[in-house]
């Protein structure tokens, strides 16, 4: 590469960025990559105690801001794990195109397949990634089976880290004639004072800052708004379907005052889009006057004329709403199953999944190497983590009362715990890589059982890559699809991003 390369670490919560460790093994892995490949390493982007829910995070946006100049001053783009660039689907897939289009790379350190640029393959690529997320459910259950068994006993899981104002207090009890050491949380004689004084101090109408500025507890008063969303603080720790009880900071009572107004701040039509039960929300727009159309849903109940009538889903104009157009409102589930038929006819044809499954299976095949050494790697990094764990607890049992020994003993069981997540998921992805492709007709039928049973929420997304708009008339709808299709009864057009977009009418 003549460019440089670029790289983008990213932590979660603020523990993680205190202590440093995550940012720094990511920086090392970068680095070991980019000299192993012989890559120039430019800059280093570096998010701190940043959520990958949203791109709102300054480093990352700064990053983005600068590769898209003309010409790109980098290369490729190097990340510890796709989890940190984006765990929103919709803001990964954004960005991970429009980097493409202005021929910048994004290269995961963990072994993930890497970038196929054809159309079609890159739908299937993310259906295929789908199901390779059903495996690692199944084995995440699995692996919080155990867990939640203690919690239902009233333990804290292991690897959990007390919120502030708590202390892990440990106990060891024999349970299916093993010896368990077990964690329980209980108030920090230390802490638990400045998290009362932090909440009596919100439900008196101070702000986050002032807060901030009298408990201390986090770098940046913004924090606090996850402080005080965490139910542990009304005596309710949950951990997946169980809940554990502590003692309370306040009562029930106090916690809903303080949070009764957190739903209501997130609003707009962005919201309204990604909590839709609708499968064509946010594609589609009227012929007549130009106008979005939104989703529609008339009650059940008894009409004028006296008959029982079902709930009706439709879609409307939101010209008609303001009384500025006459488009007709259209049944939700035929349009719906009329756009459904119509990606099956054009795009998820035998044809086109037979030409990318073949181009799928050849990246798979060229990352399951890489997937199998980072997996020897991190097991002889657990195997000295659990070697370091033992020696901790051997010095643990000499002095029992060592405040500092306990603390080091939690942060190795969470580092083993990361350690055996990320070999659980390599291991899948390399199951997954030597497992032989369905036949076509097979993996088409799967695709379509898959579409027709799945909660149309979780459709929307597949929709959405492969349909950029969807204009309305009385008696069709003209689909716009994302990417070229090989049929000569589509006509061919380029939108002002560069996205190709091919027209295809359907009558419902």
């Amino acid at each position: 590469m003549t460019h440089p390369v670029w790289a983008y670490i990213r932590v979660s919560g603020d523990a993680q960025a205190d202590r440093g460790l995550p940012v720094a093994g990511q920086r090392r892995a970068v680095e070991e990559y980019a000299r192993e490949h012989k890559l120039r390493l430019g800059r280093v982007f570096v998010d701190e105690a940043r959520s990958g829910g949203t791109d709102q995070r300054e480093q990352f946006q700064l990053m983005m801001q600068l590769a898209h100049q003309d010409p790109p001053p980098c290369a490729a783009v190097l990340l510890w794990s796709w989890s940190r660039f984006a765990r929103d689907q919709d803001d990964a897939h954004y960005w991970k195109a429009s980097l493409r289009r202005h021929g910048v790379q994004i290269i995961a350190l963990d072994g993930v397949p890497p970038e196929i640029t054809g159309g079609i393959d890159y739908i299937l690529e993310a259906v295929i990634h789908w199901k390779d997320e059903q495996k690692l459910r199944e084995i995440s259950h699995n692996a919080r089976r155990g867990q939640q068994t203690l919690a239902k006993m009233g333990y804290v899981p292991s690897g959990c880290p007390a919120p502030r104002g708590y202390k892990v207090a440990f106990e060891h009890r024999e349970i299916e004639g093993r010896k368990r050491r077990l964690r329980r949380w209980i108030p920090d004689p230390e802490t638990w004072p400045l998290a009362q004084k932090a909440w009596q101090m919100r439900l008196a109408g101070a702000s986050y800052y002032k807060i901030w500025r009298a408990v201390g507890f986090y770098k940046d008063h913004r924090y606090f708004s996850r402080f005080f969303a965490n139910s542990v603080y009304k005596g309710n720790a949950h951990f997946g379907a169980t809940t554990i009880q502590v003692d309370p900071v306040v009562t029930a009572a106090e916690w809903e005052v303080v949070n009764r107004d957190r739903a209501k701040r997130r609003s707009g039509a962005y919201a309204r889009r990604k909590g839709s039960r609708f499968l064509l929300s946010g594609l589609l727009k009227c012929a007549h006057c130009g106008s979005s159309v939104t989703s529609t849903t008339a009650p059940p109940g008894r009409g004028r004329d006296g008959y029982m009538r079902k709930r009706w889903d439709g879609y409307i104009c939101t010209g008609r709403r303001r009384h500025q157009c006459d488009l007709r409102l259209v049944s939700a589930r035929v349009l719906e199953q009329k756009v459904i038929d119509a990606l099956f006819s054009d795009i998820l044809t035998e044809e086109n999944l037979a030409r990318c499954t073949e181009a799928i299976a050849r990246h798979r095949v060229e990352s399951h190497n890489l997937s199998e050494a980072r997996r020897d790697w991190l097991t002889a990094e657990l195997r000295r983590v659990n070697a370091a764990i033992d020696g901790l607890l051997d010095t643990a049992e000499r002095a029992p009362d060592s405040d500092s020994i306990a603390d080091r003993i939690i942060r190795r069981e969470r580092q083993r715990d990361e350690l055996v997540a990320e070999i659980h998921q390599i291991e899948v992805r390399i199951g997954s890589a030597q497992e032989s492709l369905a036949a076509m007709n097979d993996l088409r039928a799967s695709l379509r059982e898959a579409v027709d049973n799945l909660p149309r929420a979780e459709v929307r997304p597949l929709v959405q890559r492969m349909v950029a708009e969807i204009v309305l008339d009385d008696e069709q709808a003209i689909i716009k699809y994302r990417f070229p299709i090989p049929s000569s009864d589509l006509s061919m057009v380029d939108d002002s991003r560069g996205t190709t977009i091919i027209d295809k009418s359907i009558a419902w």
